[in-house]
């Protein structure tokens, strides 16, 4: 099932899941409102703003 979200890069309405449920979950916003960035754009982005992989880099390593 998919879920509406807001993208990290241009803030608009996207969806997150398969895309098959995309009109249910952004039926309500307009085509011009949603977020057209790329996969590749968004994926950047959030990683770099993951706080999980901030938290996971700067962890002690348990092998040490």
């Amino acid at each position: 099932m998919c879920m509406r979200v807001t993208c990290p890069v241009c803030q608009k309405p996207t969806y997150k899941g398969c895309g098959k449920h995309i009109e249910q979950v952004l039926g309500d916003v307009p085509e011009a409102d949603r977020c057209h960035c790329s996969r590749e754009e968004k994926q950047k982005q959030s990683t770099q703003t993951d706080p999980s992989n901030v938290a996971s880099k700067n962890a002690p390593n348990a092998s040490a």
